[in-house]
């Protein structure tokens, strides 16, 4: 019994090393994107980034409207769908990871619109 159980033990860790194998990147660009992918801490900064770029994109965006109308009315309305859709696509995205996550399935790919591999 003691063998049978080895056995067993050997076949799940190569189900588990199956599970947890990393995608194929090109090697510069997983030291780069590793960390972001990996660790919470890179995820924030990141995030807190991106937060305080959306907060100068406001700032601009309201000095814009006050002192060049004429441009303000050129370009708000592309503006406004381009950011519109991106939030939509992303929401979107990010919801098909976690229900992927949550069924144990592979990684969607980095780019939209790519099936997830596996299916």
């Amino acid at each position: 019994m003691d063998e049978e159980l080895r056995r067993e033990l050997a076949a799940l860790r190569v189900q588990v090393a199956r599970l947890h194998r990393p995608a194929v990147r090109h090697g510069w660009l997983s030291v780069v994107i590793k960390d972001l992918e990996t660790d919470p801490q890179t995820q924030y900064k990141v995030h807190l980034w991106a937060v305080r770029i959306w907060l100068v994109n406001m700032l601009a965006a309201v000095i814009v409207f006050a002192v060049a109308q004429g441009v303000w009315a050129r370009i708000s309305v592309l503006y406004l769908v381009i950011v519109s859709l991106y939030a939509n696509a992303a929401t979107d995205y990010g919801a098909m990871s976690a229900a992927l996550a949550v069924q144990h399935e592979p990684p969607l790919p980095e780019i939209p619109g790519e099936p997830p591999r596996g299916m």
